[in-house]
């Protein structure tokens, strides 16, 4: 038994990137906590407006997220060499054009500030440009990010994330306590990514010394992958945002502020188990390179989401008073209701990301069509059929267990093919 027990915490999923997790772990905490303590502090209307505008910024933002895994694969093939003139180069190269789009977010959000405003029905349209600087301070932060998990630094990446969570949690603490509410959560958040992102070329000013030479890129595998491989998460991201802001522009600002406080509680079981698919995505990738079985790992990593989701669900039901009253305040408490359905969106989600993470592993790309489809009806459905926020949670568990299905029978189909080979 001892020994089984041993086996099974050796597990490389478990305990092989145990830096990775607990730095997630802490990382969600500390990002839940900060919109915990939002919830209780703003007025319901204003945390609303909150929660719009991150759901905004991650929709725009997330492209260049989904497009990390091809420049790590290009930079760890650079480190593995010792090449460090073409990390350098890599790092221009990729670091101009991140910077050139993500520039060009900021100035849509300047430009069309008013519009942003007026959809979200956002009072203080002066945020949306502050926004739009975050997104930009994300996508000048993807080569830096990039060039660090090649280089294998993850103590360190988990060390920045958790000093930006602690910053972000601290300064909006001290904002908001000094009255400036929706200004202050987002000033605090702009400030602790940008020292985040100072602080990233810490273990990257080695690169600078060496001598600038354009790497030879394959465009035609960046495209081949990272664009399916961004659409895929683009359009998953999509399916816990875009909920959020047609409510805040179909529903009255006090209603949209429940929704969203009540949602962030029922995400509690994304929050827990998307470390589970993060940590999974390396071990993959290195079985299938090694062309050993990945199958196993893929089935533990499942069981690993489905359990504790199944039991925060179940609590979701029994005592959803009770849960929004300790982690909120009592003005939640009128969406109690909402909170065990939200619960099973949340876990379809988290299996859903899993399955994405998993079939990205293995350079199965074209899954982004059947997500790409769903995300679509997901928001089209809401904005045709928004009678009650029953209705709207009930089209986004209709949506994911249809997808769901999709890529569960895709599994079982490429599991068969591998079996027999």
């Amino acid at each position: 038994m001892r020994k089984k027990i041993k086996r099974i915490i050796d597990h490389p999923l478990i305990s092989g990137s145990i830096i990775i997790f607990l730095g997630s772990i802490s990382t969600s905490f500390l990002n839940f906590t900060f919109n915990l303590y939002m919830t209780r502090n703003l007025s319901i209307s204003d945390y609303g407006a909150l929660a719009s505008l991150f759901s905004l910024m991650t929709l725009f933002g997330l492209i260049s997220g989904a497009f990390l895994p091809t420049i790590v694969t290009f930079a760890g093939g650079y480190f593995a060499k010792k090449e460090y003139d073409n990390v350098r180069g890599l790092f221009y190269k990729i670091g101009s054009i991140s910077f050139f789009i993500g520039f060009s977010v900021f100035i849509g959000f300047f430009l069309f500030s008013s519009v942003i405003g007026a959809f979200f029905r956002i009072r203080e349209v002066y945020l949306i440009p502050l926004a739009g600087f975050m997104v930009l301070l994300g996508y000048m932060s993807l080569i830096n990010t990039a060039l660090l998990q090649a280089k294998l630094a993850f103590t360190f990446l988990s060390f920045m994330n958790f000093l930006s969570g602690i910053l972000r949690l601290a300064l909006g603490i001290i904002f908001v306590l000094s009255g400036f509410k929706i200004a202050g959560a987002l000033w605090a958040s702009a400030l602790s990514g940008f020292v985040s992102y100072l602080v990233t070329f810490i273990p990257l000013r080695f690169i600078l010394s060496f001598r600038t030479r354009a790497p030879q890129i394959e465009v035609g595998k960046i495209v081949a992958y990272g664009t399916p491989a961004a659409i895929s998460l683009l359009c998953l991201t999509s399916f816990v945002t875009i909920d959020i802001m047609l409510v805040k522009h179909f529903f009255d600002s006090e209603s949209a502020g429940v929704y969203a406080g009540v949602s962030l509680i029922g995400r509690i079981v994304f929050f827990l188990t998307a470390p589970i698919g993060m940590v999974m995505f390396p071990l993959i990738v290195q079985r299938r390179a090694k062309q050993e079985n990945y199958h196993k790992d893929f089935i533990l990593a499942l069981l690993l989401v489905l359990i504790p989701s199944l039991v925060l669900t179940t609590a979701y039901f029994l005592i959803p008073e009770f849960i929004l009253e300790l982690a909120t305040r009592s003005d939640y408490v009128q969406g109690a209701s909402l909170l065990g359905i939200f619960g099973i969106f949340s876990t379809l989600y988290a299996l859903l990301y899993l399955f994405t993470n998993f079939y990205l592993s293995i350079r199965e790309t074209k899954i982004f069509l059947p997500i790409a489809i769903g995300a679509v009806s997901q928001a089209l459905l809401i904005w045709f059929f928004h009678n009650s926020f029953q209705q709207i949670i009930t089209i986004s568990i209709g949506v994911t267990s249809l997808l769901l299905m999709v890529l569960l029978l895709y599994y079982w189909q490429l599991y068969e093919k591998t079996a027999t080979n």
